[in-house]
């Protein structure tokens, strides 16, 4: 497993993965994937092998270790959608997917987002 660089962190490659659907799903750009995987071929990744992704983890904390001003962290719970999170919060999911970089198809329990403060 490679030694991840400050300000990145590890990922393992899942079936159909590449260096635009990873650059897609966590808001950074395919150039900056490679910078920190070099050597690395997007197109010939194997399932199971591990890269180091730019930016912030979806899965531990939100974008900069800090919600914006006005959100707050909120993790997610078995049957979440950005849909039901939405209507909770009294906000859309434009907005949601404004401040959080996430696949909205890939939701994962446990995963922290920001969202609207109460």
């Amino acid at each position: 497993m490679p030694q991840c660089p400050p300000g990145s962190f590890s990922y393992t490659v899942r079936p159909g993965d590449n260096f635009w659907t990873l650059a897609w799903r966590f808001g950074t750009t395919p150039q900056a994937i490679a910078r920190a995987n070099p050597g690395v071929n997007s197109w010939s990744l194997r399932i199971g092998q591990t890269l180091c992704i730019p930016g912030w983890s979806p899965w531990v904390t939100p974008p900069q270790g800090r919600c914006p001003q006005g959100w707050e962290p909120y993790r997610i719970q078995p049957g979440d959608t950005l849909g039901s999170i939405a209507w909770e919060r009294q906000t859309t999911v434009a907005n949601l997917l404004r401040v959080n970089p996430v696949n909205p198809n890939n939701l994962r329990i446990g995963q922290i987002i920001c969202v609207p403060a109460r």
